[in-house]
């Protein structure tokens, strides 16, 4: 779907992307995670056509962006972290305009626009002047347009950006269902407890240059260390008694307590016959809940090891 083969990108003296190279498979939601400046924008911006790398090769949906950039534009979607907006439309000819820019077939050009606005929440706002439209409410027309061509790659370049708590959840489940349905996307985002929702893979970049790719899984793997992590709540004077339980389980390699639970090392497989010695000693158990280091955690300790 995406590969990316020694890229390189400066402007003036400045480089943006440094020798980078990246394969993405199709059907994949994949983030892009590194700080202002990092370079994300810079290399999204190669992959949708809007800029030349100076050196190396970009290849998008089986096609050499660099040769037939015309090509690779009638495949994908591009939605930019900043969007110019006539103020003076409606939500509804707003869509419209963009059909027509993007040459959707006049036969289907309607149910299209019902179905992105149905998508993205905006049916029943449709006739809404976008001048009195919120951040968030600007946020989702701008992901209708980007719906519109029902491109097979979606580049969404921080799509949750400044949005409330409520509008990120809904952003986020429009990204999952577009998942479902098959499509593939490479989004970019500060908000790394969104990506950990959606992503299927991450890709972490410092300074131009790519740190870490992956699928989340793995890297759950490897940053949580061996074993599940799970988490045990009791009452506190059932805290020992348990403790003694664990540590008796062969496959039970850590048990440290804090405050009134017990955080293990174990499998799946032990938990059931963890419960019923806990139950049968008649200590109560309050929660229990397996524990796995989150994307927040991943990109630190994965920085952390680049800079030590």
């Amino acid at each position: 779907m995406i590969e990316l083969r020694n890229v390189w990108k400066s402007y003036d003296s400045l480089v943006a992307v440094k020798d980078f190279s990246l394969k993405i498979e199709k059907s994949q939601t994949v983030g892009l995670i590194g700080p202002n400046g990092s370079g994300k924008t810079t290399l999204m911006r190669m992959i949708a056509t809007l800029a030349k790398p100076d050196h190396g090769s970009i290849n998008v949906c089986g096609v050499d962006a660099l040769t037939d950039p015309r090509t690779v534009r009638r495949k994908i979607a591009f939605m930019p972290s900043e969007y110019g907006f006539p103020m003076d439309m409606t939500i509804r000819e707003y869509i419209e305009y963009f059909a027509c820019v993007f040459d959707i077939d006049r036969n289907r050009r309607s149910e299209v626009i019902n179905d992105v606005l149905m998508l993205t929440d905006l049916k029943d706002r449709e006739g809404v002047i976008v001048r009195g439209l919120s951040t968030g409410n600007r946020q989702r027309l701008l992901l209708a347009k980007t719906l519109l061509p029902e491109a097979e790659l979606l580049i969404l370049d921080e799509p949750a950006a400044g949005l409330d708590p409520g509008a990120r959840a809904e952003v986020r489940g429009i990204l999952d269902e577009l998942s479902r349905m098959g499509r593939s996307i490479l989004i970019s985002s500060h908000i790394l407890a969104d990506l950990d929702e959606i992503c299927d893979e991450v890709c972490i970049i410092e300074q131009g240059k790519l740190v870490l790719h992956n699928e989340i899984n793995v890297l759950r793997r490897q940053f949580g260390g061996d074993g599940l992590r799970i988490k045990l709540k009791l009452h506190s004077g059932d805290l020992a008694a348990a403790r003694t339980i664990l540590e008796g389980f062969d496959a039970v390699t850590s048990v440290e307590a804090v405050g009134e639970h017990l955080d293990f090392i174990g499998t799946d497989e032990n938990c059931n016959a963890i419960l019923q010695k806990l139950i049968a000693a008649d200590i109560e158990i309050l929660e229990l809940s397996r524990r796995r280091p989150d994307l927040e955690s991943i990109y630190i300790h994965a920085v952390q090891g680049l800079v030590t």
